[in-house]
């Protein structure tokens, strides 16, 4: 369906013919509502992060990836099919491709790469490195499916950015930093940039519970190796029932709610105001560590999460520029 913003030739990897064939339109969200839906995936997303932490100082972190995507494609097998639209056995072998490679950079490789990332470099540094999410995502944009960017919508990039550095690096918890985890955390933030460019491709005509299955059950298999290596140590009982229901709330939070929110949401804005909800992870994963976890929130860190609420405000607001020709 054609989108406010969207390119009408995109350019690189985008086929053109991409979105022929449509059988069914999507509901029509307007940009402010779609913006909103995109923003509360986000802030699902980031609460979960303090959630997230809790079990896998429990669990085993591929174990864990396996067992998210095993609840998730449970769940989503009762729901989806009732969901009106295309199914998936109908997708092209260029959609396929697209499928495949957004759960392995945004879900696999996000999950992996910023829980090995946190193993190895300090929590504040990879607050900093993640708060360029939002930009990496604008500037892929820009390069990759030519999005233009009005002087209030750059500007409220840059807000966003601002507002998470100055979350992150206020009050900082002391840590030794490497190279190689920086790099890693590095890493999911290109996974997750590709994952807001790959959903744009696929979330018109498909419905938001069919692509979230998709999405969850290419997890599954991919996911499958890398647990292998740690299953054969690994005792059920030595994890607590409490962290077993968190485990299975984390998974169907992560990769049911937020990612049809996300779905609902995507195809009624430019792909750099998906990103710049983004902005919204670090802010609300701060909140979620002061209420679960008892950690402090300073004055700067709560100028901070407002910078970032207003870059959102900002970007939901402005209008979009025509795309290139």
């Amino acid at each position: 369906m054609a989108m406010p913003g969207a390119p009408r030739t995109p350019r690189l990897f985008l086929p053109a013919s991409f979105g022929e064939g449509m059988t069914e339109a999507m509901p029509h969200l307007s940009r402010l509502a779609a913006a909103a839906s995109l923003l509360a995936a986000m802030t699902l997303t980031g609460a979960n992060v303090a959630f997230g932490k809790a079990v896998v100082a429990e669990f085993p972190i591929y174990v864990f990836v396996l067992f998210r995507f095993a609840v998730a494609t449970a769940a989503l097998l009762l729901v989806a099919g009732a969901e009106s639209g295309p199914r998936l056995k109908d997708m092209t072998q260029g959609q396929r491709r697209d499928l495949v490679l957004m759960a392995l950079f945004g879900m696999v490789g996000f999950t992996v790469l910023i829980f090995e990332g946190l193993k190895r470099t300090a929590a504040a540094d990879a607050g900093i490195i993640t708060a360029t999410l939002p930009a990496v995502v604008a500037l892929l944009g820009v390069i990759a499916i030519g999005d233009r960017l009005s002087r209030p919508q750059a500007g409220a990039v840059v807000l966003a950015v601002a507002g998470l550095i100055l979350v992150q690096a206020s009050g900082a918890a002391s840590g030794t930093s490497t190279l190689l985890g920086n790099l890693f955390v590095g890493g999911a933030v290109l996974c997750e940039a590709s994952f807001v460019l790959l959903g744009k491709r696929l979330a018109p005509p498909y419905r938001p519970l069919r692509l979230a299955l998709g999405a969850n059950l290419v997890g599954l298999v991919l996911s499958l190796p890398l647990a292998l290596m740690e299953l054969p140590t690994f005792d059920p009982a030595s994890v607590r029932p409490a962290m077993w229901a968190l485990g299975v709330w984390y998974s169907l939070a992560a990769s049911v709610i937020c990612l049809w929110l996300w779905y609902r949401g995507l195809p009624h804005v430019e792909t750099w105001l998906a990103g710049l909800t983004t902005a919204a992870i670090p802010v609300a994963a701060l909140g979620m560590s002061a209420l679960y976890l008892g950690e402090t929130i300073g004055p700067a860190r709560l100028a901070g999460a407002a910078l970032v609420i207003g870059a959102i405000v900002l970007g939901a607001l402005a209008a979009p520029r025509p795309p290139r020709p």
